[in-house]
């Protein structure tokens, strides 16, 4: 079992460092020259300051820093500008408000990613939880979007919106869509919708450019086979039951949430299940010569609830591998076990104190996000780590398939 973990959390490793396909795109040198390279895009959750990329499949691969780039963009991703802007790097975190209303700006030189483009530019800079807009009209200046939350007293806060009087002041069209600026929310979604209102009505030919969407929300069921074993061991009354292998069969229901970030490589699930174990067996114990028969029983059913991380290993536009981290704990449902000899029982539980916590390792296969399999491998984990004197030892593997169901 734990060659099998091992080796599960080394393919793991494996995957997260596994390579990202380099796709088609450009970038823009410091004269202003375009070059068609194939890019490493990250689907940066932080702005980067560099990229990697190659000339060709065949060629090696190279580092673009922000010093020798002033655009890039891999075409089925974000695009990229470089700009020389002044940026307020102070939290916004409620703990960390200050009674200063005004931004703390410092010029810095970074790569702004572009929302939306066309004569009413749109940008967004992310870096360490700080998020941070910044516009440009007309091919002029890049400038940043005044929001600020501070402290009026110690347990009231106000908000700096001057953001929405900068629009109200640089929109010269206006549209239904600003009638009111007082109203405008400092969030990405809002201003998108905003910015893209503006250029529509300064050029009845703009286009806003499509964006892949991407299916964020899965519900999946996913019947299984249990491989099981259990033992029990209690030096002291010289008892040692193992209640042997069983297979049985189970049934599940995960829920999936693709990340918005990483190109959709990462996702966070969870899924309950039923499982159940269940094993009686007698055992004969020397006592002084006298064989005495022990009957032991083991009833064990629960609601498993695994937690975790999801990695994709995106093999072609309809066929992928996967992994799995997870966290699991177990709600025991009518759940109990006994071991006695004759009229004296050495142990009796119905599972109330619970059963450990364990951790689980999956390696899957997915099929045009509708079908799939996995093969899950489990930590050992006791039933009742401090009853009595015993000692437990529960294992598990499952061979899992799974259908989307929405």
């Amino acid at each position: 079992m734990k060659q099998t973990l091992l080796l599960c959390m080394l393919m793991f490793s494996a995957f997260l460092s596994s390579q990202i396909k380099f796709e088609n795109g450009y970038y823009i040198n410091n004269a202003g020259e375009k070059t068609e390279v194939l890019i490493r895009d990250l689907d940066w959750i932080a702005n980067p300051v560099s990229f990697q990329y190659k000339l060709s499949e065949a060629n090696e691969v190279k580092t673009a820093t922000i010093k020798d780039v002033q655009e890039f963009k891999a075409y089925n991703g974000d695009k990229y500008v470089r700009a020389n802007v002044q940026i307020d790097r102070a939290s916004q975190r409620l703990s960390d408000l200050t009674y200063k209303a005004e931004p703390d700006f410092k010029n810095e030189t970074v790569f702004l990613k572009e929302l939306v483009d066309g004569k009413a530019r749109l940008f967004k800079y992310s870096d360490g939880g700080i998020n941070r807009y910044f516009y440009q009209m007309n091919d002029g200046e890049i400038i940043a979007l005044i929001y600020k939350p501070y402290l009026v007293s110690n347990d009231q806060v106000a908000y700096n919106m001057d953001f929405q009087k900068q629009l109200r002041e640089s929109f010269t069209c206006k549209t239904d869509t600003q009638s009111s600026f007082t109203n405008i929310r400092h969030e990405e979604k809002a201003l998108i919708i905003l910015f893209v209102a503006q250029n529509r009505c300064l050029d009845p030919d703009f286009v806003e450019a499509e964006k892949t969407k991407t299916k964020q929300f899965n519900v999946n069921i996913r019947p299984r086979v249990n491989f099981s074993s259990f033992t029990a061991q209690n030096a002291g009354y010289n008892v040692d039951t193992d209640f042997g292998s069983q297979t049985t069969f189970g049934l599940g229901l995960e829920l999936e949430y693709i990340l918005p970030f990483g190109k959709s490589r990462w996702a966070i699930v969870a899924e309950p299940n039923y499982r159940y174990y269940k094993s009686s067996l007698t055992q004969f114990r020397n006592d002084s010569y006298i064989f005495t028969p022990i009957d032991s029983t083991v009833d064990y059913k629960t609601i498993e609830l695994p937690f975790g991380i999801r990695y994709y290993l995106h093999l072609s536009p309809k066929s992928k591998l996967f992994v799995n981290a997870l966290y699991v704990f177990d709600i025991p449902v009518g759940a109990d076990s006994s071991i006695k000899r004759e009229n004296s029982v050495f142990l009796e539980t119905d599972f109330e104190s619970g059963v450990e916590a364990a951790a689980g390792f999956g390696l899957g296969y997915s099929f045009n996000n509708k079908f799939g399999a996995e093969f899950r491998v489990f930590t050992d984990r006791s039933f009742f780590p401090e009853n009595r004197g015993y000692t437990s030892n529960f294992k598990n593997t499952s061979f899992i398939l799974s259908y989307n169901l929405f």
